[in-house]
């Protein structure tokens, strides 16, 4: 059994793919943290001047810098870079966290605080600006969080379990389906999720605003997907696409979606997009 690790040093995992401007933001916000900690970023197929910038980069805390994607042309997904840095972190916690998140004072150490027993799962709050609410990211203010609520924007957990579970699925390469498919495994394992109040980052989560509907459909399919993996009738209707309730939102949001603003649109595209990949069938767990 894994035991609790009080006061352990934590591993702040981020991601982080042509977006040297958030990622520049989120490091700084990192430099008022007081807890012992080091950051591994994952330049995943960066293009733009990410890794000039972490080159010139001297943060007051140990910063492991590691590339993925060479040569691809593109990145490899969020899943595979943040495999890469949890393998190379030295922390006993591993704190995920995107690089469009920016945490507020004490996140790191509330994080920390939050292992006290054995196979803890802590899940942060996350908040939204005014301006990005309703398009398809999700604020989460607790009290009470689940397995689909772990996602790489501020969740911690022991090195140990995370290797225990197997580790992010790098078959979901696209967007969507890596978070739920790793919650689901962590929960069937035992692991405690629980949520802390006071780790709390903002995420400025303005693509979602910029592709929202594009974003929609394809986490519909990545959630199918997940389902599909796991062949568990719960995951279809936690993950929001089990047949009969996909059917329900096509029949009803094209004629009342509009009372719900931008998320009565993001909601139907997520239909769509999940409808189209049970009518694909089994793909394999997420590689298009």
């Amino acid at each position: 059994m894994l035991g609790p690790i009080m006061g352990a040093m934590v591993s702040v995992i981020v991601p982080t793919h042509n977006r040297r401007e958030l990622l520049e933001k989120k490091l700084r916000a990192l430099e008022a943290q007081q807890s012992a900690f080091e950051v591994v970023v994952v330049a995943d197929g960066c293009t733009d001047d990410t890794l000039a910038f972490l080159q010139d980069y001297s943060p007051p805390y140990p910063l492991q810098v590691l590339q993925t994607g060479q040569g691809y042309g593109q990145g490899q997904g969020a899943a595979h870079a943040r495999n890469q840095g949890a393998q190379a972190a030295r922390g006993e916690i591993l704190l995920f966290s995107d690089d469009d998140v920016i945490p507020e004072l004490g996140w790191l150490e509330a994080h920390q605080k939050a292992h006290t027993q054995p196979r803890t799962v802590a899940i942060g709050r996350l908040k939204l600006p005014p301006e990005l609410r309703g398009h398809g990211a999700a604020e989460l203010r607790g009290p009470r969080v689940f397995w689909w609520h772990v996602t790489g924007n501020n969740t911690s957990m022991p090195k140990a379990l995370f290797e225990e579970v197997g580790r992010y699925d790098a078959a979901f390469s696209g967007y969507g389906g890596e978070d739920s498919d790793l919650g689901y495994r962590l929960w069937r394992s035992g692991a405690r999720l629980v949520f802390v109040p006071k780790a709390q980052a903002v995420h400025l989560a303005y693509a979602h605003r910029e592709k929202a509907l594009q974003k929609a459909r394809q986490a519909g399919a990545a959630h199918v997907r997940v389902w599909q993996k796991h062949r568990d009738g719960r995951v279809a209707w936690a993950l929001g696409v089990h047949p009969v309730l996909l059917m329900f939102k096509m029949a009803l949001l094209p004629s009342f979606k509009g009372l719900l603003g931008p998320r009565g649109d993001y909601e139907l595209a997520f239909a769509w997009g999940a409808w189209e990949a049970l009518q694909d069938g089994p793909r394999g767990n997420g590689r298009d």
